[in-house]
């Protein structure tokens, strides 16, 4: 069965809820206030069958200027619009005002109808008709069909019935393969079920037991129960009324505006990219950085508008502009919303979301022209290519290209798969990066122990962690990858802990090498227990970092050997030393510090670190206050 919703649009007292009852036999005004005034405050909703192939779903909304937050709440995600018109006022401002709404809102169906025909005659009927065709003329209502009612007698009620089923033939179903979203318009609790929560499913499909995500609160709750139209489903689908028995969350923390989906498939954001249509009003030319009120779904917030490529625009105008909110919201490329005045309350424009994660746009950049006509025009690859690169170090995941873009898995696939066939991405464990973003990278890695080397002249190279502390932060896959691929080229050398440039390491000649002799030399005299690093560099007369470029040096060619942090012995000393203990060790099996001390006459300074170096080379295993020899007696140091 095909499956639809409608709204109604239109000026107060214009009997929108009776002509609803007339259709359906549901009254739609269900508050106390509603039935006692006699004017629909809130949204109402009700259902009815077309025939055997088409279920209807039909919003009812306010008409009062008080309510129209409601009503663009109402329309969002109907297929079709019943714009009421009573034949005894004829077009009035808020029938205007709600026209100017589904125009905004992207609505291309819609039917005319006139209520109210028991009121006046057949010449004041004949007047209020062409009043509306005046009054439609060149907009998306322009043609429809126009049809007069009585809700009280019932009068072409049933010829109404005729034209709404034939135009619910001619829409198109919805998609129930995208992103799960129902936008919530209503929270209420019933005895011994919970929270319930209601909306209109615009996109994808949703069933009972699942898990779901309320967006922005990221929250997580189950689904307990489906309905839809007041009949238990096991699952609701895209062009559907739907109610969802929430189990997990509390009625008072919920509420408007919040959006249901799966998790981890809608992101939040505080600005957008986005078109921004003025309507023709005789208002003045809105400035840049003015404050609006922003509409979407069923969400309102606050946000300011960034008109990015001049300082102002006028009304009639449309223009390519950046929103950011006052908090967060949740939306996805191709959505529409509506602006209203903050302090006149009035619908001004809207428009259509091209962005929902841009960057922080330069106004007037000379390349925003190009920006515009490939969110607003380009293909799926070409998208998908200007997201990845706007990542740049970052990179991002497939599940949020598919975000970004706002299409399903197979579509995002397809383009992931051309843009590495083309050369333009690389995937880095999961991770999607541009190719001139990557290339970037490896330059600026190479570049900085470039510029290391040449400050440096001394050092055999510099640690992996220093030389990643200096980079643009990325994952440390990325960084490890750009490491591997610059030592493929042949452009830098990677030897432990130390990476270089390829060749990077020359032995020094004259000078330097003739203090190499004198500093060996005074370690090989001090054997086990040599001065502290600064004070043989005072010694040598040497500053202590050249000192110690010098020092790291002779580590790497393994003439002396380093323990600890400021600890450096001639590897002659070390390797007396690791004889002594092993002949000891052969003879006694154990060996205590006191031991270590009569053996080997050294201070606990020098003491303590020897026999933890002696077990971190593995040659020996500590048992509490003990060392015995491991079963190897030979290490490498």
């Amino acid at each position: 069965m095909k499956k639809i919703v409608i709204g109604t649009a239109g000026h107060i007292d214009h009997g929108k809820t009776e002509l609803i009852k007339a259709l359906t036999g549901i009254d739609c005004d269900r508050l106390k206030e509603e039935k006692e005034r006699g004017i629909t405050t809130e949204l109402g909703f009700a259902h009815y069958r077309l025939g055997n192939d088409v279920l209807m779903g039909i919003v009812d909304v306010p008409g009062h200027e008080r309510f129209v937050r409601h009503m663009v709440a109402g329309s969002w995600g109907i297929d079709m619009v019943l714009l009421v018109v009573a034949a005894d006022e004829g077009v009035m401002p808020q029938t205007r005002e709600h026209v100017d709404i589904c125009e905004l809102l992207g609505l291309k169906k819609g039917v005319v109808i006139i209520t109210k025909k028991d009121l006046v005659d057949e010449e004041m009927l004949a007047l209020v008709i062409e009043d509306i065709k005046t009054f439609l003329s060149g907009r998306f209502f322009d043609g429809a069909p126009i049809i007069a009612v009585s809700s009280i007698t019932g009068e072409n009620i049933e010829s109404l019935k005729d034209v709404l089923l034939a135009y619910a033939h001619s829409l198109p179903e919805r998609s129930t393969t995208g992103v799960f979203r129902l936008p919530v318009d209503r929270v209420f609790t019933l005895k011994g079920l919970g929270t319930i929560v209601t909306g209109t499913c615009i996109s994808g499909s949703i069933r009972v037991g699942e898990e779901i995500e309320i967006y922005p609160l990221s929250r997580r709750a189950r689904i307990r129960n489906i309905q839809a139209y007041h009949e238990d489903v096991d699952e609701a689908f895209a062009g559907q009324r739907v109610a969802l028995n929430l189990q997990g969350i509390e009625k008072h923390e919920i509420g408007r505006g919040v959006i249901i989906s799966r998790p981890d498939t809608l992101m939040l954001t505080d600005r957008i990219d986005a078109t921004f249509s003025y309507l023709p009003l005789p208002y003045k030319p809105i400035k840049n950085d003015a404050v609006f009120r922003f509409h979407i779904a069923t969400t309102q917030t606050e946000a300011r508008m960034v008109l990015l490529t001049n300082d102002s625009i006028a009304p009639g105008e449309e223009q390519f502009v950046q929103w950011v909110f006052s908090k967060p919201v949740v939306a996805l490329p191709g959505d529409r919303y509506i602006i209203r005045g903050s302090y006149a309350i009035q619908t001004i424009g809207g428009g259509t979301i091209l962005d929902i994660m841009p960057q922080r746009h330069k106004r007037r950049y000379e390349k925003l022209g190009e920006i515009y006509t490939l969110l607003s025009r380009g293909t799926a690859i070409e998208r998908a290519e200007y997201h990845i690169r706007k990542a740049l170090f970052k990179g991002i995941t497939q599940n949020q290209l598919m975000i970004l873009l706002g299409q399903d898995k197979d579509t995002v696939n397809s383009a992931i798969k051309t843009l590495i066939e083309n050369g333009k991405i690389k995937i880095i464990v999961k991770t999607i990066f541009h190719t001139d973003v990557f290339e970037n990278y490896k330059r600026i890695l190479y570049e900085t122990i470039t510029d290391f080397h040449k400050k440096n002249p001394l050092k055999i190279g510099i640690s992996k962690e220093e030389l990643r502390t200096r980079l643009p932060h990325v994952d440390i896959s990325v960084y490890q990858r750009a490491l591997e691929d610059l030592e493929k080229e042949n452009l830098l050398e990677v030897e432990k802990d130390k990476v270089r440039l390829k060749g990077g390491y020359k032995k020094e000649e004259a000078d330097t090498d003739a203090l190499q002799k004198k500093v060996v030399a005074i370690l090989l005299k001090y054997d086990l227990t040599p001065p502290a690093i600064k004070d043989l560099a005072i010694e040598l007369g040497i500053k202590e970092a050249y000192f110690r470029d010098i020092m790291e040096r002779l580590v790497y060619e393994e003439t002396i050997i380093k323990i600890k942090s400021d600890m450096y012995f001639h590897r002659h000393a070390i390797e007396n030393f690791k004889e002594k203990v092993v002949s000891y060790l052969t003879s006694k099996k154990e060996m205590t510090p006191s031991d270590f001390k009569t053996t080997l006459p050294l201070s606990r300074k020098y003491m303590i670190p020897l026999l933890e170096y002696l077990d971190e080379i593995k040659l020996t295993i500590r048992t509490g206050d003990k060392r015995i020899l491991r079963i190897s007696k030979t290490t490498k140091t």
